[in-house]
């Protein structure tokens, strides 16, 4: 064996016993892809609602918040296909809804 097959070893063993693992790696690249193109859509309609009432400020940041969290457990269920990440999904829509209607409610109400 060579010195270049010796070193591809010894790294290659370092990485399996590493914690590391690059499917969540890229499962978490993905999620923050997803919520900051959702942010983004979501704090452009919510800013637009929120500017005639400055207490809904909160409720949009709780809504923009939410959206972000939607887009990081949306990758991990996709990955590992564990439920609980399928749940933080869907209570992460429930939320931002929820807010993001407070929001236009309160605009169109008022």
């Amino acid at each position: 064996m060579n010195n270049n097959e010796k070193q591809k070893e010894e790294i290659l063993a370092k990485i399996r016993m590493s914690k590391r693992d690059e499917g969540m790696e890229n499962a978490d690249i993905k999620g923050t892809k997803i919520g900051i193109i959702a942010y983004a859509v979501i704090s452009f309609i919510l800013i637009l609602f929120s500017l005639p009432d400055q207490m809904n400020i909160v409720y949009t940041i709780a809504a923009l918040s939410f959206t972000f969290c939607f887009g990081g457990t949306v990758a991990h269920y996709r990955f590992t296909k564990n439920k609980l990440y399928l749940l933080g999904a869907v209570w992460s829509v429930i939320a931002t809804i929820m807010f993001a209607l407070m929001v236009i409610l309160s605009v169109m109400k008022g």
